[in-house]
């Protein structure tokens, strides 16, 4: 069975339809958990909200979109430690530029025309720990790995050890300096705005790294995923029914919410098996799928940075809009949901075409103009913010429930 499955030599390179598939399925739940995250109140007494905001996107959401991230590492050329090294500050300072104007602008418009200091603390997150802060420290990782010319399965080994160092330190490091703990919230889960933790959430890309390794020696993909498919369900199903109805403490996202994003070691490992369930079966899906769906399919997983950048902007615009974001019901937040998703496949589609050897060749001719004023912009915004308020609105105390 195993010489039937696979081949000594990598014979199965190019396009795989079902990761393009799980990209962009793992957009569109990013733009659908926000959606109901970020401006649907009381969600959690909404049984089909709850399921989709706490425990599949816990689960099975962002997890695919970093795992993706370490395949399409495998699958696409090879590339030197520095390359690696200056895109991983291309996505730092990206993120940076997103977090202006997710945070900074629409807090400073806010603070200006209602004098709200809850405001005033949200541009301080200009610095928080979300995902293209955590890419950026990943393809920095990356080029050093490179230099050590670490093979698939050993960069997942270190990715092991560093969960587990994650893991022990989760919100236990206090220095009393909010700035400093934003900072080793990149690392660690701390009391801040602390997504995605570089060392609780690098198991993700590493394990997706070592499945895009094994999976170009695949010859045979239906017999590949079909042999994976049955035990990494039945795993997937006793996941969700432990942490779901049994009285236990092992199981850590189920209990608090905010545990996933310092993913503990136990969660993180088994949801590397729901998730190759779900590239799994999302296979099967890819195989019936019409070509003119596929294409549509391609477009979002080739521009999966500009939807996650664009989303969060046009969401953060929404979040001050007291007539949009106050709906009653889960359904108005999908359709919502729908909404943005094609606005921002309009605006993604627009740059495409009209406007990214513009901007694109102008930021790439001037790197470091744009790089320096990203953070002398971001600095002074902070230390505005810092003047006005004492304690700054985040995630462990839910933005002062906005």
């Amino acid at each position: 069975m195993i010489e039937k499955i696979f081949s000594k030599d990598p014979v199965n390179g190019g396009r795989q339809k079902e990761i393009d598939l799980v990209k962009a399925y793992s957009i569109f739940m990013m733009i659908l958990t926000h959606c109901i995250d970020e401006l649907y109140v009381g969600y959690e007494d909404d049984p089909v909200s709850y399921i989709i905001n706490d425990i599949l996107a816990g689960t099975i959401g962002a997890q695919a979109f970093m795992i993706c991230m370490g395949i399409g590492v495998v699958y696409s050329r090879s590339v030197s430690a520095k390359e690696y090294a200056k895109r991983g500050v291309g996505l730092l300072m990206t993120g940076q530029l997103l977090n202006i104007f997710r945070y900074a602008i629409p807090g400073l418009l806010d603070y200006f025309l209602t004098g709200d200091s809850v405001s005033r603390g949200m541009v301080f997150l200009v610095f928080s720990s979300d995902i293209m802060q955590f890419a950026g420290l990943f393809f920095i990782a990356l080029g050093l790995l490179r230099l050590l010319k670490l093979k698939p399965w050993q960069v997942f080994g270190v990715s092991l050890a560093i969960n587990l160092i994650g893991t022990f330190l989760n919100l236990k490091i206090h220095t009393g300096h909010y700035p400093l703990d934003q900072l080793f919230g990149l690392f660690i889960m701390t009391e801040s705005e602390s997504y995605f933790p570089f060392f609780n959430w690098f198991i993700y890309p590493a394990f997706g790294m070592l499945f895009g390794d094994i999976l170009k020696h695949v010859k045979d993909k239906t017999g590949f995923y079909g042999a994976l498919i049955v035990p990494c369900t039945v795993v997937w199903i006793a996941y969700y029914y432990i942490g779901l109805s049994c009285d236990q403490d092992f199981f850590k996202i189920f209990d608090n919410w905010y545990m996933m994003c310092g993913v503990p070691f136990q969660d993180a490992f088994i949801q590397l098996i729901c998730n190759t369930a779900l590239i799994a079966f999302i296979y099967f899906i890819s195989n019936i799928l019409p070509d003119r769906f596929m294409k549509g399919v391609n477009f979002v997983s080739q521009n999966i940075n500009r939807y996650y950048c664009v989303h969060l902007v046009i969401i953060s615009v929404i979040m001050y809009i007291p007539l949009v974001s106050g709906f009653e019901t889960g359904y108005a937040y999908y359709v919502l949901a729908i909404v943005v998703f094609m606005l921002t496949s309009l605006v993604v589609a627009f740059y495409n075409r009209y406007l990214i050897k513009r901007v694109g060749g102008f930021m790439n001719d001037h790197k470091y103009l744009w790089y320096s004023v990203v953070m002398i912009l971001s600095v002074a915004a902070c230390v505005w913010s810092a003047a006005g308020v004492d304690v700054f609105p985040n995630l462990f105390n839910e933005y002062f429930i906005r």
